[in-house]
């Protein structure tokens, strides 16, 4: 997803530079890889941080209003955004582990849920 449409999110509800909005992200990119590890990346990417609203963001898409929380929590400081951000990662985390144990055989049965 580009990071123009994130950006054009947030400033809807808070306005924001764009130097800041471009901490914010990579804040919150590496915040959610510390607490996710590999399920918040498309599968090979890697992350480098955003410089542009051009840029490409390698995140799994059910984590983008995620983020787009996180960004307003940074901006607006209103408590009520974290503790969203903090839900809709971790349904998009249990969403994407789930989708990654189907089939798998785990203490002698297989994975169908």
């Amino acid at each position: 997803m580009n990071s123009r449409i994130i950006y054009e999110k947030v400033n809807l509800v808070v306005p924001l530079e764009q130097r800041r909005f471009f901490n914010y992200l990579n804040d919150t990119v590496s915040e959610l890889l510390a607490s996710y590890d590999k399920f918040v990346l498309a599968d090979g990417a890697e992350f480098e941080p955003i410089m542009s609203l051009d840029n490409d963001l390698a995140v799994r898409p059910l984590f983008m209003q995620a983020i787009v929380d996180n960004i307003l929590f940074y901006a607006s400081g209103n408590e009520a955004y974290k503790s969203e951000f903090v839900r809709k990662a971790q349904e998009a985390y249990l969403k994407y582990w789930n989708d990654n144990a189907k089939g798998r055989v785990w203490g002698g049965r297989t994975v169908t849920w």
